[in-house]
């Protein structure tokens, strides 16, 4: 059976990834270099999970913490000063010189073009890591304040009910936006470190929407091998399940991948990408 690969996520909050081991079974999660772990070994122990390095010697220097807080802190600095700052890296000369200069530098004698990139792509997916980490962080403290009961209540007559100003609040369940052009980026990280270890038949599983649409735009419209061998992605497998709905769809290997611009193209197709949506919490409990 093949594997299942949380793509591009490189974390999980816990309770999450416990329903989905009971929907999927043994799933495979690929972190970057020097990545601080916050699910519990018992997930590994008991083989519902397998966490995936890049290979070695992709691995960056040691001070990529060092190069990776300056990094942050610049990005504070700068805080709406532009909106494409955030997930910059050497596109817009935006940096400050010391950042850019490590990222110019690393891996720049090495033969092999991964190599190069490897400083970048890690920079890249630890960013997006902490957009992940922050809105899963925001959510949670949005069902405790809706589950907390008013500090009013003891205060009024027996009978009197509160007004629940939270009731109709929505839980957004999506993953933050990002410009196509910043999630082209993302996906280039995460194959470019990944692409290697992953198995070639592995099905790609991803929480968030937007990466589903994105591999569709890709594969729209690109001359494939065989309509009858690999569906059109427009072809639609939905299960419902407690909790979740399962979109999952086989792109078509495309002639024409190895001359697009975008390498996602090239690494998506012929994959299987499984998009699951959780259901707003009314939703999954009524």
């Amino acid at each position: 059976m093949p594997s299942t690969v949380f793509f591009p996520h490189t974390c999980i909050e816990s309770n999450l990834l416990e329903r989905l081991c009971e929907t999927f079974g043994s799933l495979v999660l690929c972190q970057p270099w020097f990545t601080e772990s916050t699910i519990s070994s018992s997930f590994v122990e008991k083989e519902k999970l397998k966490v995936c390095f890049p290979p070695e010697h992709l691995k960056p220097r040691k001070d990529f913490h060092h190069l990776l807080s300056e990094y942050r802190i610049w990005m504070m600095e700068n805080q709406g000063k532009n909106r494409s700052s955030s997930f910059s890296t050497g596109q817009t000369g935006d940096e400050t010189w010391a950042i850019r200069k490590a990222i110019r530098e690393a891996g720049k004698d090495a033969d092999d073009p991964a190599v190069n990139n490897a400083l970048k792509w890690h920079l890249m997916l630890h960013l997006a890591r902490n957009l992940e980490q922050a809105r899963e962080t925001s959510q949670e403290l949005l069902r405790k304040v809706t589950a907390t009961k008013s500090p009013l209540a003891e205060a009024l007559a027996k009978g009197e009910e509160v007004p629940d100003i939270f009731k109709d609040l929505p839980m957004c369940e999506s993953y933050p936006y990002v410009t196509e052009r910043h999630l082209e980026l993302i996906l280039e990280a995460w194959f470019g470190l990944f692409g290697t270890v992953i198995p070639a038949d592995a099905n790609l599983l991803t929480l968030d929407r937007q990466v589903m649409d994105y591999a569709l735009d890709l594969c729209d419209g690109c001359e494939v091998e065989s309509l009858e061998d690999h569906p059109h992605p427009s072809q639609k497998n939905e299960i419902d399940t407690p909790g979740f709905t399962i979109n999952r769809r086989s792109l078509p290997r495309c002639l024409n991948a190895s001359a697009s611009t975008d390498s996602s193209l090239l690494a998506l197709a012929g994959k299987t990408l499984i998009f699951v949506e959780r259901k707003s919490i009314s939703h999954a409990t009524s």
